[in-house]
């Protein structure tokens, strides 16, 4: 990569990082002080955690629309600035409705699909899966710091400070803006043309393909969290504030894992192959899990296999969606492929926690394995990947 390069990829990751880490911080702490706060139930509850997640989904296409047509900074700051406004809603507010709103007004930051398009306006086609592996990387580390540190916070100053910590962290997400990240102009004849022209991207066939691919790998996130987190610790034995203890080397093996097959995959021009790959590690990860339930090592052995396969697709499919569109396509595209992602983690909490009430923590593992195996015929199904390739060598 060139310098610029590298330091765009630098300033968007950064801004991953830290806006994710406000969140994930509040994600095993919500439920701790939930009773205390005026009108609290546990359906409230869950809506607090879970509507995020919809707020995310709901909004991504409308940024990314709204960024090719008036820019990506100038909507990387309002959606910043959404953020920063729920975070300090949910820090003062003493009502459960109160922290639902806030929740909602910090999923209404939906700038997932324009840090991606900008991504794309930054690099070039060469290094395009490298700049998304970046990217993608910087999420599972804001993961384990999150789950990390926000037991630490709240154990200091509550719920609160939580929600302090997270409008901090959007404070500071703002800095690449205009240190790190280049100017990225917008030219007229780039603007696509108006909201039909943006729709069409839903039928547009690379970016459905790398959408469905998304969706499918989110839903893996989104169920595996409610069931291997809890897993690890009673495995392991430890309490919820170590959980990060057996996260941070998962993490940071799954990571090292994932880079050959990415620069083969990228090398090569092998990106499905990789993908069904990916597919299949997740299924397989998933299998043993399931099968060794309650044993510690290979449990964590497994989990690291896993999360290589995760962080492999989770590095290709947005640069292969990228790719496939043109510069003022980029950000509805994006948008489609973001609203797919989220909606992804929202549907595989729902089937997690569905399937650890019907079948247990085993039969999780079991249906995750099912849905890896899914990533990876979808991978191969229907010519619809073929069709994505083609696109990748015009």
């Amino acid at each position: 990569m060139s310098k610029s390069e590298k330091r765009a990829i630098s300033g968007l990751s950064f801004i991953y990082v830290v806006r994710m880490l406000g969140l994930f911080m509040l994600m095993p702490v919500l439920s701790l002080d939930s009773a205390q706060l005026r009108g609290s139930s546990p359906l409230l509850l869950g809506l607090a955690i879970g509507v995020y997640g919809l707020a995310q989904a709901a909004l991504q296409f409308p940024f990314g629309v709204a960024s090719d047509r008036f820019g990506r900074k100038p909507m990387l700051v309002f959606g910043l600035l959404l953020f920063i406004a729920g975070s300090l809603l949910g820090a003062f507010t003493h009502s459960m409705w109160g922290i639902v709103l806030a929740r909602v007004l910090q999923g209404a930051g939906a700038v997932s699909s324009v840090l991606l398009a900008s991504a794309g306006d930054l690099t070039d086609e060469a290094h395009r899966t490298k700049a998304m592996a970046a990217i993608g990387g910087s999420i599972a580390v804001a993961y384990v710091l999150g789950m990390g540190l926000g037991p630490v916070v709240f154990g200091f100053s509550g719920l609160t400070g939580v929600f302090l910590a997270a409008a901090l962290l959007g404070v500071l997400a703002l800095l690449p803006l205009w240190t790190l990240i280049p100017p990225i102009p917008v030219h007229p004849d780039r603007r696509m043309g108006g909201f039909r022209e943006a729709r069409a991207m839903f039928t547009h066939a690379p970016v459905l393909t790398a959408s469905v691919g998304i969706f499918i790998l989110q839903m893996v996130l989104g169920a595996g969290f409610v069931v291997l987190s809890p897993e690890l610790v009673r495995a392991m034995g430890v309490g919820d504030t170590g959980v990060w203890k057996v996260y941070l080397p998962v993490m940071l093996l799954s990571v090292a894992i994932m880079v050959p097959p990415v620069i083969y995959a990228e090398r090569h021009r092998r990106h499905g192959s990789a993908l069904v790959g990916s597919g299949l590690a997740i299924a397989l990860g998933a299998l043993f899990m399931g099968v060794e339930a309650g044993h510690f090592w290979p449990v964590a052995v497994a989990a690291v296999v896993f999360f290589g396969g995760y962080n492999v697709a989770s590095a290709i499919l947005p640069s292969m969606m990228s790719r496939a569109t043109s510069p003022q396509q980029r950000g509805a595209a994006s948008g489609v492929y973001s609203l797919m992602q989220f909606l992804g983690i929202f549907v595989g909490g729902v089937v997690g926690g569905w399937g650890l009430g019907m079948v247990g923590v085993a039969g999780v593992f079991y249906i995750l394995t099912a849905i890896g195996v899914l990533l990876a015929l979808q991978s191969l199904g229907s010519g619809r990947l073929t069709v994505l390739l083609a696109s990748e060598q015009r």
